[in-house]
């Protein structure tokens, strides 16, 4: 049998296959071939270029720059969302948001123990993206401390909405996110309600963080709870760029508090570092700085960013 009659053979396949859109077993009976035949074949077909299949990728969707993030940094997974060339902060975190819903409705698996750093406006958008799942994961955990002095009970309340979602319990930490020194931390972390919390950060299976500026974002502010005048320009002095669970890290991502300095109740960078899964929700290039020094410090897995600063990260 030539070269040619081989290959009149795998087009017809092809054609009845692609063009057609008859099934492998209808190909089969009518062309007196096995199935296991006709499945080779087809293979053969893409193999010796008889066919040629073409992913029509979406002006919208940029599958190469989140390639590009992947292999640059490192990071397991990239999401680039469209937000256009001057985007607000509210469509940016919207956008973040409503991506990250998809990716953790689409990814977790029923025993994870999912934590939330539940200081994020970004985070806080993705919760109210998420719809009632029949994930029934393991529990959500919160990872930062969250009632401030004057009342502000957002952190508590996006991880009893995420729970919710989960159909799940949640573990809520009865602190602040900042104690007033590193005496009233320990001694918080040790008592049993916190301590109990605490405890279970090792046990994190996918942890779902913001990334903040060296400036305390509006929700934080609002919250009455975070660090004063004097702290900031320590931290600034240090070299600080950003935050995850409100533990600064500089250019190169390591931490620019020693444990004896830092007053905050929350998920460790250490903890971060080795948790199985970090998935980070940031964007605006404002964060440009702060999102390198998270990735360069090997702090996330899964990258959630807008496509202006994606094209900025690539630079550095």
């Amino acid at each position: 049998m030539s070269k040619q009659d081989e290959q009149r053979l795998l087009v017809r396949i092809a054609t009845l296959y692609y063009s057609e859109n008859k099934k492998q077993s209808e190909i089969a009976s009518l062309l007196h071939l096995s199935q296991s035949f006709v499945s080779r074949a087809l293979t053969r077909c893409q193999k010796e270029g008889l066919v040629k299949i073409t992913v029509v990728q979406p002006t919208n969707i940029f599958v190469s720059l989140e390639k590009a993030l992947e292999q640059q940094f490192g990071i397991r997974q990239a999401i680039v969302v469209d937000v256009g060339e001057e985007p607000t902060v509210a469509a940016i975190k919207h956008a973040i948001g409503s991506a990250a819903a998809h990716y953790v409705e689409t990814r977790l698996r029923p025993e994870d123990l999912v934590g939330i750093s539940s200081w994020s406006s970004t985070i806080r958008a993705m919760v109210d993206e998420m719809h009632p799942q029949n994930i029934r994961a393991a529990g959500v955990i919160q990872l930062l401390g969250g009632v401030g002095p004057n009342g502000n009970v957002q952190a508590t309340i996006l991880t009893q909405q995420l729970a919710a979602h989960l159909g799940c319990p949640a573990w809520l930490l009865p602190s602040q996110s900042i104690e007033h020194s590193v005496e009233e931390r320990a001694r918080l972390v040790n008592s049993p309600d916190v301590a109990a919390v605490v405890a279970k950060f090792e046990e994190v299976d996918v942890a779902i963080v913001g990334i903040g500026e060296l400036e305390p974002s509006q929700l934080l502010k609002n919250s009455g709870n975070y660090y004063t005048e004097e702290m900031l320009t320590l931290l600034s002095s240090r070299g600080a760029v950003g935050d995850i669970c409100l533990h600064y890290f500089d250019a190169a991502g390591e931490p620019v508090l020693t444990d004896d300095e830092d007053p905050v109740i929350g998920m460790e960078l250490s903890q971060i570092r080795a948790c199985k899964q970090v998935i980070a929700l940031a964007g605006g290039q404002d964060k440009r700085n702060a999102i390198l020094g998270a990735l360069k410090g090997n702090y996330i897995d899964v990258l959630i960013t807008d496509y202006p600063t994606a094209r900025e990260l690539i630079k550095a």
